[in-house]
């Protein structure tokens, strides 16, 4: 069994938070990078039920079996005594609050999701004007379409349909457009959000959308993170590097201690490796 042979379980909300977590690692030269663990033992988070009530919300049922996260690292340790869990979940506007449940550490990102901490309005019209370069005769076009989508997409999803607030955004100095921005976004889902500016801008030039939900993470190299949003994030990576060394250490001594009838049969007929270098 994986979980017994790696010694631990990572909780996440799906496949392309894995995508997003290695990613931002890599953006930010974060030392887990280098040792990331390309068989990651991950249990996939699924949030396909209405809102319960808070401690059942706080919760998160789990697709497939049916379970908390809780319960199912529960389940497995009791099994497996050593295993260590950890779990980085969505917010999702609702304030949620990390804990720690003996072996399984529990991590939300403080804002709505992943995501969150690296989509700007930059970001989006810098990947997509790279879609149409400044010599092709379609390119004015084609970037006055940016520019409209993501408006149109700010104006209606991030500030409430008021042009006014938009304007006020727009204008203000650099440092103040990062706080409104990060002000207005952190219960939005910034996710469906670039979606939904995509989908726009495919309607208005032609074409397929550039980027679809599970490809956000293909925009991570291109990110420019705020100071504390690459501070939270470098805070969720430490959690990860500190599993995969405790993975490293799992591995290491389950080489040592486990035995195969091959090697019992070296050692009857007179192997080199001692008593000690079997059981240590």
């Amino acid at each position: 069994m994986l979980t017994g042979r790696i010694g631990y379980v990572l909780y996440v909300e799906g496949g392309t938070d894995i995508d997003m977590l290695r990613g931002l690692a890599e953006r930010l030269q974060h030392p887990v990078a280098d040792i990331w663990d390309e068989r990651i033992n991950s249990f996939y988070v699924q949030n396909n039920y209405p809102l319960q009530d808070v401690d059942a919300e706080l919760e998160r049922v789990e697709g497939g079996f049916g379970l908390t996260p809780r319960e199912h690292f529960n389940g497995l340790r009791n099994l497996l005594p050593s295993l260590q869990g950890v779990a980085i979940l969505d917010n999702d506007g609702q304030n949620r609050q990390d804990r720690d449940e003996g072996a399984l550490r529990i991590r939300y990102w403080r804002r709505y999701e992943a995501e969150n901490y690296f989509i700007t309005p930059e970001l989006l019209r810098r990947y997509a004007y790279a879609h149409y370069p400044a010599d092709d005769l379609f390119t004015s076009q084609a970037r006055q379409g940016v520019d409209d989508a993501l408006a149109e997409t700010l104006v209606e999803l991030v500030f409430d349909g008021n042009p006014e607030d938009y304007e006020i955004w727009l204008q203000s100095p650099a440092d103040a457009a990062r706080l409104i921005w990060e002000t207005q976004t952190a219960r939005r889902k910034l996710s469906a959000i670039a979606e939904e500016f995509f989908r726009r801008l495919a309607q208005k030039v032609g074409g397929g959308m550039l980027l679809k939900k599970g490809e956000f993470h293909r925009l991570i190299e291109h990110a420019e993170l705020s100071t504390t949003a690459e501070a939270e994030v470098r805070a969720k990576l430490d959690l990860l590097m500190a599993l995969f060394h405790s993975a490293r250490q799992h591995g290491e001594t389950n080489r040592v201690d486990t035995t195969s009838p091959e090697a019992l049969d070296d050692k009857d007929q007179g192997s080199d490796m001692d008593s000690e270098g079997l059981t240590a």
